[in-house]
């Protein structure tokens, strides 16, 4: 265990504080969620099968605010990216956008699904895309 006390670990600035804790709010919100609900679908399928739709449509109002959140403030975490990033950095943060974007583009088809299986699938990609990003987010932050 280190002595942080010793150490050059330094708190974020106030701005810096804001922009990560928008950050993790937004994914809070998207990527547990998105489990949350996956949870909840059987439970409320049995009590109603269009429950699940109707919790569903309210999770929206608030699981696309986030994804905007998130998509926000990955634009301005990438301001603060020094110039001079290795070449791996960047590789690993282009893997994250491109599963940022897929996550999105999976949610955004699931929820536009009319059978069963397209909306299991669209589903599942989305959320297994949102885990991915959070991982890979928690790389980049060192």
């Amino acid at each position: 265990m280190t002595n942080l006390a010793a150490s050059s670990v330094q708190l974020a600035s106030a701005l810096d504080g804001l922009r990560i804790f928008l950050h993790v709010i937004g994914a809070t919100i998207w990527v547990g969620g998105q489990f949350t609900l996956a949870a909840l679908v059987p439970v409320l399928r049995k009590a109603n099968p269009e429950l699940p739709r109707t919790v569903a449509k309210a999770f929206n109002k608030i699981a696309w605010p986030a994804f905007a959140l998130l998509i926000l403030t990955g634009t301005w975490n990438m301001m603060t990216i020094p110039k001079d990033a290795s070449s791996s950095y960047n590789a690993v943060l282009g893997i994250k956008m491109m599963v940022v974007i897929l996550s999105g583009a999976a949610a955004y088809l699931h929820s536009r699904s009319k059978n069963p299986k397209s909306i299991a699938i669209w589903g599942s990609m989305s959320g297994l895309a949102a885990i991915g990003a959070t991982y890979v987010g928690v790389l980049l932050a060192g």
